[in-house]
């Protein structure tokens, strides 16, 4: 059954749920939770396919449109050209980040059935994380993933364990990521 569940669990990133070249375009809402009940906002992020994105915190927005990126405050509409922080092939980039979250799968759990915000969905939990890429950064965690049973996509991210390159010690918060899809979402690059 454990290899099953394997099976199963990286079939979720290989255009499964978890493939982000097969996700509808959907707004992402992060929020992290502290062991004292704290909620945080951290990120809500509009997804056009995988290299077209807006992506705001509390204090400022950037926009990618494949190579190219724009920054505002979040309070603002004006859209500023910046630098690009990202990699020359972004699409690439994504797909070695699902190919690696694939292929270092540990802990898989296969939870079945449950009930999530009023919809029937089928839970997965994994450790997982990804190798060093070009900029040298990684990251992972142990989470659990709820796919609605109506749509067959992820509705909610959990992250617990979170471990990054970039951080001295493992992070003990939750990271809860909602997912609601909306085809409307259309990403451009800024005129002027």
């Amino acid at each position: 059954a454990t290899a099953d569940c394997a099976a199963e669990v990286a079939a979720l990133f290989d255009g499964g749920p978890l493939d982000p070249f097969d996700r509808p375009n959907r707004r992402e809402v992060t929020v992290s939770v502290s062991a004292d009940g704290t909620e945080t906002p951290l990120a809500d992020v509009l997804w056009d396919g995988v290299t077209r994105s807006v992506n705001c915190t509390a204090t400022m927005c950037v926009m990618q449109v494949e190579t190219r990126m724009w920054m505002k405050p979040a309070a603002t509409e004006a859209w500023a050209a910046t630098p690009s922080q990202l990699p020359d092939d972004p699409e690439a980039f994504a797909q070695a980040i699902v190919d690696d979250m694939a292929a270092n799968l540990t802990e898989p759990e296969c939870l079945g059935a449950q009930g999530q915000g009023g919809r029937d969905v089928t839970v997965f939990r994994y450790r997982t994380q990804t190798e060093p890429n070009e900029f040298g950064s990684w990251w992972g965690g142990l989470y659990t993933a709820f796919i609605a049973d109506d749509t067959g996509q992820l509705i909610r991210l959990e992250e617990t364990e979170s471990i990054a390159s970039w951080a001295a010690e493992p992070d003990t918060a939750v990271k809860i990521t909602t997912v609601t899809y909306d085809d409307s979402i259309s990403i451009s690059a800024p005129e002027g």
